[in-house]
């Protein structure tokens, strides 16, 4: 589909082109036939981004595609996605990123012909955004579908939650040719799986299935092959509805506890902490609300919106309040 709006694209810039020469010959002309060829140029620059970025509410997918080179990341995309990632980060709406590879495949790491060019030290420094820990203070999904090797691997690593489809292919290939793990993989994976097993996967190179993924507790949820994405979604659906600062507090004092003890990252995340403190509790005042009001009681992660309790609702809680109290009597 976008190779036809490519190529559309092009047909209507030569058409604009060929019309504004014919019936433009002054130098006004010349200058409406350049601001032409510019718009043009930036259209089909727009066509050609390596990743699409689309926002269904507070859930933000980020879309790496380079289909044609099975989703490798080479400088453009790397800079595009730190783009991408430094804009969910500071729009107020975004919730929950999601990170998916087109076309069936995650990403099969760093575009080796580029590094042949530009050699490894250029997308590694392109690659800087990614290397953060945690990659974003907000909820971070891999939805993990085909390859995610390499640098594919680590990427998925970095974020927080991994949706993997049962055929998925991981593993860390860069070891065939002396590369590496670059975005914090080795660090990063020895925290989610531990020692002995990391250390297989590190030094052998072994590649694994979604399936052995989530024996080795890499996936919070394994999917059958084309409903990654789908399952991500709706993971970010069930943590957009949850009051947001607590879960980030959560979130940042797990990762600090694996990842950044005594380090700068750590006492930058701990800050973030604090900052959140006040807001966290103004949730959970809310929170109490809810609960008094009925909502999210006997356990339910479900309709948590205000809605008021049905008769039978209200018949079950006074029911089991007495047969505690009456617990509580015997034991006297």
């Amino acid at each position: 589909m976008r190779v036809i709006i490519r190529r559309l694209v092009s047909a209507t810039n030569a058409s604009c082109t060929r019309y504004n020469t014919a019936r433009y010959s002054s130098n006004d002309a010349k200058n409406k036939k350049k601001e032409v060829e510019e718009a043009a140029e930036k259209k089909i620059e727009e066509v050609r981004k390596n990743i699409i970025v689309e926002k269904y509410g507070g859930i933000t997918t980020l879309n790496i595609d380079r289909q044609q080179k099975r989703n490798s990341l080479d400088e453009a995309t790397l800079r595009e996605i730190e783009a991408a990632i430094e804009s969910f980060d500071k729009d107020q709406q975004a919730k929950v990123l999601v990170i998916n590879g087109e076309g069936g495949t995650f990403s099969s790491g760093f575009d080796m012909d580029e590094m042949g060019t530009k050699g490894y030290n250029v997308l590694k420094d392109a690659a800087n955004r990614l290397r953060r820990r945690p990659l974003c203070d907000k909820p971070t999904i891999a939805a993990v579908a085909g390859f995610a090797v390499a640098e594919g691997f680590e990427l998925a690593l970095a974020c927080d939650l991994r949706v993997i489809e049962d055929t998925a292919v991981l593993g860390c290939l860069g070891r065939r040719f002396g590369a590496p793990q670059t975005l914090y993989g080795a660090r990063r994976l020895t925290s989610l799986i531990g020692l002995s097993p990391a250390l297989t996967l590190l030094m052998t190179g072994k590649l694994i299935s979604g399936v052995e993924a989530n024996q080795m507790g890499l996936a919070c949820k394994t999917t059958s092959t084309g409903t990654s994405l789908g399952e991500a979604i709706k993971l970010a659906k069930s943590l957009v509805k949850f009051p947001q600062n607590a879960l980030i507090m959560d979130k940042l004092a797990a990762v600090n506890s694996t990842l950044n003890p005594n380090s700068e990252d750590s006492m930058r995340d701990e800050a973030v902490m604090e900052s959140l403190l006040g807001n966290a509790i103004e949730d959970m005042k809310e929170g109490v609300k809810k609960f008094q009001g009925g909502i999210g009681k006997h356990g339910k992660f479900y309709k948590l919106t205000e809605v008021p309790l049905k008769d039978w609702e209200l018949e079950e809680s006074v029911e089991e309040i007495t047969i505690i109290e009456e617990k509580k009597d015997d034991k006297r």
